[in-house]
């Protein structure tokens, strides 16, 4: 019999229409932000730097601060991919906290990867596993989400910029929702994968919104220094509790954040001390907007920050240079700033005027003795 000649083609296309189409492939969300900024101060410090402003660029620089770019790639089944580059003096400030087993910086390069995560989103419950943001604190490391110019004492001196580790976020309704984070340490990218911390967070969203919030958390675990098994890269018990919150009516925002935490550190890290030593610090503050145009705000920034053993406010090479870690330094800063903002849609430029001051004197760059700076800041940045 024979078979007639288009019947082949007829199946073909028969077999071709029950085939399903290929899957589409992940959708890629990119996103970025650039922001640069410049200070000048009544008061030089012995290496070009800011009183009270390590997170910031030195004195009398216009720099760069950061260039972020991202990524957001949804895969199937609630899986998703999140991607964030930094680059500039932001990523040299978030690298300062990874230290190798000396004790140094052990990335002091200008890139870094604040977000590197794998996401799991179902129903009420949102799993993250990799590097992220902290959730502490009431500023963020990228401005163009931020209110002030600057950066606070609490951002700089009592929280830390981003971590390793696991989140679980269960959202129990529109108003209240809990967090669980795991997490290898504070500012780490390395570490020798023995010690973890752990944490938990509530938050309650009044009406369900998204600016009308406050949140509780607390986290304990063991800090670590140094990378490889190191000596002394274990034990250090740190304890947190982190208060923070927002609430937006009408043209105004308010934010806050209050801090307390403490941590046992080895009697090396003192002069004179034979045993090891609990550190506590603790700090409070306070920022308000008020939107007078659609293109126009206002903002202030006010916040007390107090280290019982200098060892977070040593960060500042001035405070280092003059007030070395010890049982009873007993250091207490404050900050209050005061500025405005003009926008362009996803561009703005600040202007804000800051006064810094410590409660013990430091040298400046002359080695005459003071307890106060006054600065002001510029800043200008976008977002897309």
């Amino acid at each position: 019999m024979r078979i007639p000649l288009f019947l082949p083609a007829l199946l073909g296309l028969g077999l071709a229409a029950q085939t399903p189409p290929p899957a589409p492939g992940p959708a890629v969300k990119w996103r970025g932000a650039l922001w640069a900024s410049g200070a000048a101060s009544n008061q030089s410090t012995s290496d070009g730097s800011l009183f009270l402003r390590s997170a910031d660029s030195g004195e009398g620089h216009l720099a760069v601060d950061g260039l972020q770019l991202g990524a957001d790639v949804t895969l199937a089944d609630g899986w998703s991919l999140k991607f964030t580059l930094l680059a500039g003096q932001a990523a040299r400030f978030l690298n300062a906290g990874t230290l190798a087993p000396n004790g140094s910086p052990a990335d002091t390069g200008s890139f870094a990867w604040p977000e590197a995560q794998l996401v799991w989103t179902g129903g009420a419950d949102t799993l993250k596993f990799g590097r992220m943001y902290t959730p502490m604190g009431m500023e963020v490391l990228d401005p163009t989400q931020d209110i002030t110019a600057s950066r606070g004492l609490l951002f700089t001196y009592a929280i830390p910029v981003a971590q390793v580790g696991l989140n679980w976020h269960h959202a129990f309704s529109t108003a209240w929702s809990a967090d669980l984070w795991v997490y290898n340490g504070e500012d780490r990218v390395q570490d020798n994968n023995k010690g973890k911390t752990a944490g938990l967070g509530l938050t309650y969203n009044h009406g369900g919104a998204s600016d009308r919030f406050v949140t509780l958390m607390a986290f304990s675990g063991a800090e670590q220094n140094a990378t490889g098994g190191a000596a002394g890269a274990e034990g250090r018990k740190r304890e947190r509790l982190c208060l923070s919150g927002g609430w937006a009516w009408g043209k105004a925002t308010l934010l806050w954040e209050g801090e307390s935490a403490r941590e046992t550190l080895p009697a090396s890290a003192f002069q004179g001390a034979t045993g090891p030593v609990r550190a506590a610090w603790s700090g409070a503050g306070l920022i308000g907007k008020y939107q007078f145009t659609d293109a126009w705000s206002g903002f202030a920034r006010a916040e007390v920050f107090k280290d019982d053993t200098g060892v977070r406010l040593g960060a500042d090479p001035s405070v280092a240079a003059a007030l070395p870690p010890a049982r009873d330094a007993g250091l207490r800063a404050t900050s209050f700033a005061l500025g405005a903002e003009r926008r362009w849609h996803a561009t703005f430029t600040r202007l804000e005027i800051r006064e810094d001051s410590l409660g013990k004197e430091v040298a400046d760059g002359s080695g005459k003795p003071f307890k106060s700076a006054a600065s002001l800041t510029w800043s200008v940045g976008t977002s897309f």
